[in-house]
């Protein structure tokens, strides 16, 4: 870790919430509206209890994680050390809770590892059954992998979805034994739809859905984003970051519905968002996380990290808006419509311009990760019964560039426990966290770690 780097402990994390904004908007150029007092409230507030080391390679790059409520166990696509990193959240397979268990890992799964370009690294998507028994993990290039849990060293399924990049993100429908997996890199982006056996976890092609105007009459010009199953519509819903736009930074978006074996349904417009994660919530609502900071006159703002990263460059360059920067995430409900006029479209302002999101049915509250939040980078938690944005965390970057090495490591990815409440978030190699107890140094983010948070 280099010595002039700032550090945060576990005791630094228990002031942040949205009283942070005012500080951290003296370090950025542009202004950003004051919450309400009414959102203001930050109890019980998050704060950091624990870093869990990977100890291997350098982790500069990962992407999505999952936690199964089944199994107490924690996914993390760890492209650096090409594996899926496995936490142990509850102690019921190594005694300790919040301890790494195994990686998924080895030359019986060759993962594509990172490359220095995510359209073909690997893994990158995780999900699993809701009975625990099945892993679905994608890669790059273009595949996607079924594990059985009875045993982690061999996998069940190695299918291709037959496009050129990397296979992405993915959703399990559990009802029909059905796994969407979305490739977001290739042109036009598209998803594959196959049949999991319950008992093996054993893959078969179903059908191959494009995201084009020729097919289903929607030109996705920026890829295709996170898939959700809604068991209440019995619909998929896929985040579509950008229609008919430039290829990056065009206002309109959306969330498309799809019917259980691949029939497009509908498309919900959201304007001034680019979406991209998307978790089921209550009632039938899906948060829906904005990847884009736009100001309010529908300009996009720039990214933290500059894409494609360079090497030698260091992470976290604030990112710079051209007005008045308006970062937010939004709350959609389809089987209302996804309507501002009726209620079912809901606008939470305050943070925005991230990856993964996250909801957890154990307190209520939905996760939301914002590497690019012109406040700086963090994580909001918004509360669900009010659709209000009661805390904001700094989620540091790494501090220096390292040699050689794409600047790629953003906080991008969420999960939470319903078990234990728990929150889990991945952070990159070189990033200035610690846990101290009594004074003494635990351990430290030096090589990249996941950090657990609590507001028990």
């Amino acid at each position: 870790m280099n010595a002039n780097a700032r550090r945060f402990s576990t005791s630094a994390f228990r002031s942040w919430g949205l009283g942070v904004a005012a500080a951290m908007l003296a370090a950025v150029p542009l202004v950003l509206a004051s919450p309400r007092p009414a959102e203001a409230a930050n109890s019980p507030a998050l704060r950091l209890i624990k870093l869990i080391p990977i100890n291997a390679n350098m982790i500069n790059s990962f992407d999505i994680s999952w936690f199964d409520r089944s199994t107490g166990l924690y996914y993390l696509g760890d492209r650096s050390n090409a594996s899926v990193d496995v936490v142990d959240t509850t102690g019921a397979f190594t005694g300790t809770p919040d301890t790494l268990y195994t990686q998924i890992a080895g030359n019986a799964f060759h993962f594509a590892g990172d490359t220095g370009s995510t359209a073909t690294s690997g893994p990158n998507g995780v999900t699993a059954s809701p009975g625990g028994n099945c892993v679905f993990i994608t890669d790059g290039p273009s595949r996607v992998v079924s594990v059985n849990t009875s045993n982690f060293l061999a996998p069940v399924s190695s299918m291709s979805t037959g496009g050129q990049f990397r296979a992405d993100e993915l959703a399990f429908d559990p009802a029909d034994s059905l796994l969407f997996v979305v490739n977001n890199a290739d042109s036009p982006p598209f998803a594959t739809i196959f049949n999991v056996s319950p008992a093996t976890c054993a893959l078969t092609f179903q059908t191959k859905i494009l995201f084009s105007e020729a097919t289903i009459g929607l030109n996705a010009t920026n890829g295709a984003e996170q898939p959700v199953w809604d068991p209440t519509t019995r619909h998929f819903y896929v985040s579509i970051p950008e229609l008919n736009g430039p290829g990056g930074g065009g206002p309109v978006g959306g969330v498309a519905g799809f019917q259980p074996f691949g029939m497009f349904d509908k498309f919900f417009p959201i304007t001034g968002c680019q979406p991209a994660g998307l978790s089921v919530g209550p009632n039938g609502d899906l948060l829906v996380g904005c990847n884009t900071v736009f100001d309010f006159e529908a300009n996009a703002c720039s990214a933290v990290v500059p894409s494609p990263s360079r090497p030698n460059t260091p992470a976290g360059a604030p990112a710079r808006c051209p007005a008045y920067a308006n970062p937010k995430t939004m709350i959609c409900n389809p089987s209302k419509g996804c309507s501002a006029a009726n209620g079912s479209l809901v606008e939470v302002d305050g943070v925005g311009g991230g990856d993964e999101v996250w909801f957890n049915s154990g307190d209520g509250n939905y996760y939301v990760t914002a590497s690019n939040n012109p406040l700086g980078p963090s994580l909001g938690v918004i509360k669900s019964v009010t659709n209000v944005l009661t805390q904001i965390l700094p989620t540091l970057p790494p501090t220096v560039a390292l040699p050689g090495v794409h600047g790629s490591g953003t906080v991008h990815s969420v999960a939470a426990s319903s078990l234990n409440n728990h929150v889990y978030v991945p952070l990159p190699g070189n990033t200035a966290y610690t846990t101290v107890q009594n004074g003494i140094l635990i351990d430290d983010c030096a090589a990249g770690c996941i950090a657990v948070f609590s507001a028990e």
